[in-house]
């Protein structure tokens, strides 16, 4: 799978969503490229991550992190036709929502 610097993506078969908000190279962060897959070396994913925090999901938790782009590849799914609307609605509230969490690869760097 490719996946696409500003786009949104389902976290796996979860009610978890995140957009790439960059695929900046692991050397010199200044520098990033567009589009990536497994294959693509040298680069990782910066995301920012939404997860619901109620039910129904009208809350929602907010994390940025960076990770290791083959494992960024293996946790996103393209978007089904159900999940456009809930997209909508986060895209919507997401300047709203404040950041919860910072990580690199799993690691806390900041958290509330």
């Amino acid at each position: 799978m490719t996946i696409r610097a500003n786009e949104w993506y389902r976290v796996k078969a979860t009610r978890q969503y995140c957009q790439v908000q960059r695929l900046p190279s692991t050397t010199n962060p200044k520098i990033s490229v567009p589009k990536a897959d497994e294959n693509t070396r040298g680069f990782e994913a910066a995301l920012v991550w939404f997860t619901p925090s109620d039910e129904t999901p009208t809350k929602w938790t907010k994390r940025v992190m960076i990770m290791e782009l083959k494992k960024a590849v293996s946790l996103l799914r393209e978007p089904r036709a159900g999940d456009l609307l809930v997209i909508a609605k986060i895209k919507s509230i997401a300047n709203k929502i404040p950041i919860s969490s910072a990580s690199r690869d799993g690691e806390f760097t900041w958290r509330v």
